[in-house]
């Protein structure tokens, strides 16, 4: 195998282990680009999807290569996207010997996770600061550990039987809606609301929508439109997974309209936020000595969304102030650190979806209260609009600095030599 050829297998063994991680697509497009520019390589052409990578050179022999590499399905692992994303620095600087770089790869790859139990503690964590932020009491934090317990083996079980996993949400989240329902009917909490809706936290694609929204404006359109389709596609399970899950327990009343009483004090809703962050940052394999960042993240999100409705009463707007806050914030440790943004921006993130929002129009519809409906269904796309603009500021002014700072352009502004192509064959 020639150099050439060594090193365009590194770099789409890297990228599909970078995009697995949980890397957006920007990042790893320009960090094969890097890695080839610094071997010297031309006519450097890179064709990326989410599902799929394509790229071709001319070596310095003169060996036209092309590689290309499938790339299953995220499983989002921050820790070791820091450690690829740090590799990849270390390639392009350093140059070291085409037949080290497999070696650096898997030593990249190995780096330590949270045992099993640990990663479950965290999301139990993550998910009773999110009911006793949607108006859980005591009763609703005990069930909801048993069901983020239940939820987790379901969704497990049904990888392992290989089904998708947009049925497997909706499946999931028809079968823990059913538990919650026939624990409130026997008694044994007042506040199913509170109980879903932090269920739903769980699967609603929040990180996809900025993925999404991310890649639509940084030349990756077509992996954006098809982001998009996916979520609308997975928000739709959810939605029929809960409605079935409740239909016929309609006549027990306190399923519909905004009357729980959520969590209104600033100080626990800050408390709540950092510890619902931190729980997910430990999910997403954070390191623990970073943990105190990810979860300063959620508290600075949750400030923007306590001070600013007061000010400008319009979910659109503060919502966006909030996305931006924590993408700047996120970009702004990426920067310094030299790690991806996505590494600080996931758990920052995690007070911005609107799974109240979600469930009070699927509530309503399930009454067959369709005015009340389309206004809890039209805030919550005002919400995601909010979050999408947020990203949408943050995202186009990162990306083009990052672009001018790499010298990587497009058609005529193309650095000599190359000719850089990424998502939907552009």
């Amino acid at each position: 195998m020639s150099d050439t050829e060594k090193i365009l297998q590194f770099c789409t063994n890297l990228v599909k282990e970078m995009v697995v991680s949980g890397a957006n697509l920007e990042r790893v497009e320009i960090a094969a680009t890097l890695i080839c520019r610094a071997y010297g390589m031309k006519d450097v052409s890179l064709f990326l999807l989410s599902t799929h990578m394509s790229i071709s050179a001319v070596g310095n022999d003169g060996t036209y290569v092309i590689r290309q590499v499938t790339i299953p399905p995220a499983s989002i692992h921050l820790e070791k996207l820091k450690q690829l994303n740090r590799l990849s620095y270390t390639v392009v600087s350093e140059k070291p010997s085409p037949d080290d770089l497999p070696g650096l790869l898997r030593k990249a790859c190995r780096g330590k996770g949270y045992p099993a139990w640990g990663i479950t503690a965290a999301r139990v964590l993550a998910m009773v600061s999110l009911c006793l932020i949607f108006g859980g009491k005591a009763p609703e934090a005990v069930i909801i550990v048993f069901v983020t317990i239940l939820a987790e083996y379901i969704t497990k079980g049904m990888g392992r039987l290989d089904i998708n996993r947009l049925i497997s949400s909706g499946i999931t989240m028809c079968i823990t809606t059913i538990v919650i329902m026939v624990l409130y009917t026997a008694g044994l909490c007042r506040n199913p609301k509170a109980l879903i809706i932090t269920v739903t936290m769980i699967f609603l694609p929040g990180i996809p929508l900025a993925n999404a929204v991310r890649n639509l404006l940084c030349d990756h359109e077509m992996n954006g439109i098809l982001q998009l389709m996916r979520i609308v596609i997975e928000t739709t399970a959810l939605g029929v997974g809960i409605v079935i899950g409740i239909y016929f327990f309609r006549g027990e009343g306190g399923l519909g309209g905004l009357d729980m009483e959520a969590v209104s004090e600033p100080l626990l809703l800050l408390l709540m936020s950092f510890l619902a962050s931190v729980g997910f940052a430990v999910v997403f394999e954070i390191p623990p000595h970073d943990l105190w960042l990810a979860g300063a993240g959620g508290v600075l999100t949750r400030i923007v969304l306590i001070c600013l409705p007061g000010i400008v009463p319009y979910r659109i707007i503060y919502t966006g102030v909030a996305a931006l806050t924590a993408a700047l914030y996120a970009e702004f440790l990426a920067g310094r650190r030299k790690d991806p943004s996505t590494y600080f921006v996931y758990p920052a993130i995690i007070p911005l979806i609107p799974g109240d929002l979600f469930y009070y129009a699927i509530g309503e519809m399930i009454y067959s209260n369709w005015d009340k409906a389309a206004g809890f269904g039209y805030q919550c796309i005002l919400a995601l609009a909010g979050m999408s603009i947020g990203f949408v500021v943050s995202s186009s002014v990162s990306h083009y600095m990052r672009k001018m700072r790499h010298g990587i352009r497009r058609g005529r502004n193309a650095v000599p030599g190359h000719s850089e192509r990424s998502g939907g064959g552009q």
